[in-house]
């Protein structure tokens, strides 16, 4: 007890000093202070450390940073503890899966917060049916999905799926849920899952399971359409990871032999990162893929923007990939040491980077572009009286 009473104030002081000596590093790549007409209004969700309630959105407006974006937004509040995932409901509802503080935080486009879901526990990820209801993965209770009310924010029901849900995707009154069993090695009373629960919306019952073969469908997937983009993690041991690309048309998949821990979709094709970790070796290999819908041909790099994909491969912990659906800009994180102010990196339409952003937040993981319907006729407005006079 004395010992711990010496000791501890010099601990909790050599703690203060390591974590902001993480949050005070300059930025070594400067950003304009006016907006760029041809980029994007990105939000960027940063997961944060499990346990420091640090999770954070930074918003990156046309080429200008601004940290701590929630934060100024919403004055003396906090995000949360772990956010997990991000999605535009509607042209004014954004949802926010805060894994550990066990809510499903909502906030305008413009970042104010106007309501939470308080009742989901150990949420993971999200989807809607544009149709008044969102939809939640939980590792609560076995493992279920949340169907939330979007005029309430209140669950009005649950299906029970397989051990530990993940990734999850609405298609055609159905909801595809990834089951990874991921607290196999934790708990032992269980093995992974390898299933995938299709689940009717309406009535929120299971229907049936698909059995990919491959254990561990961890992170979140990727949609096109009709087809759905999962990573199989592997057991880290004796199963490698794997990429299923799955038609949920009809039930069938591909399975390719590189993992797709980060992807996203983009005019008809998959574009993967993979980050395969093994507990044998304890090193990780990354790569980059691309997978063309619906012909299901893969090529390694990243097809139009592979002018980018050594610039990725090259970072320390590559986290996440998003391309913007209105300006086609890639966008890749960088979460460094796991425990760091991590790095956004925008790329043209031609994989070259135009810049690189350095966050006040650890772990970006989470990319959602938005535009303001009213503003963008603005813009467009403005463009054609400059048109016309350099005419």
């Amino acid at each position: 007890m004395l010992y711990k009473n010496i000791y501890a104030p010099l601990l909790w002081l050599l703690t203060v000093l390591l974590l902001t000596a993480c949050s005070l590093q300059p930025a070594d790549y400067p950003t304009p202070s006016e907006p760029k007409a041809d980029s994007d209004r990105l939000i960027v969700l940063c997961e944060g450390l499990w346990g420091m309630d640090n999770s954070s959105l930074s918003l990156i407006d046309n080429g200008v940073l601004t940290n701590r974006w929630f934060q100024q937004q919403n004055p003396g509040r906090h995000l949360g503890d772990t956010g997990n995932d991000i999605l535009q409901v509607n042209d004014t509802l954004i949802a926010i899966s805060v894994n550990w503080s066990n809510i499903v935080q909502y906030i305008h486009p413009d970042g104010t917060a106007i309501a939470a879901t308080e009742n989901i526990p150990n949420n993971r990820r999200l989807a809607t049916d544009h149709n008044g209801y969102l939809y939640v993965t939980s590792y609560a209770d076995n493992g279920y999905v949340a169907k939330v009310d979007l005029r309430t924010k209140q669950v009005v029901d649950t299906c029970h799926v397989g051990r530990e849900p993940e990734g999850i995707a609405y298609y055609d009154g159905r909801l595809y849920v990834a089951n990874t069993g991921g607290y196999a090695t934790q708990t032992k009373d269980h093995d992974y899952e390898q299933t995938v629960s299709v689940v009717d919306a309406q009535t929120m019952r299971e229907l049936r399971r698909i059995d990919t073969g491959y254990k561990n469908l961890y992170g979140k997937p990727a949609q096109w359409g009709q087809y759905l983009c999962i990573n199989a993690a592997g057991d880290y041991y004796n199963q490698p990871p794997q990429c299923i690309v799955l038609n949920m048309a009809n039930d069938e998949f591909r399975t390719f032999d590189f993992p797709a821990t980060y992807c996203c979709a983009y005019q008809g094709r998959f574009y993967i990162l993979g980050s395969a970790y093994s507990y044998i070796t304890e090193a990780y290999a990354f790569s980059a893929h691309t997978v063309s819908l619906p012909s299901m041909e893969a090529e390694e790099g990243l097809a139009a923007y592979d002018a980018a994909t050594a610039t990725i491969l090259q970072m320390q912990s590559p986290y996440g990939i998003y391309i913007s659906p209105y300006t086609g800009h890639l966008y890749a994180s960088d979460a460094r040491a796991y425990a760091t102010n991590g790095y956004v990196y925008e790329f043209g339409r031609d994989g070259k980077q135009l810049n690189r952003y350095l966050l006040r937040g650890v772990n970006p993981s989470g990319f959602l572009a938005w535009q303001n319907p009213d503003i963008e006729e603005e813009r467009r407005n403005v463009k054609l009286k400059i048109l016309k006079f350099e005419q």
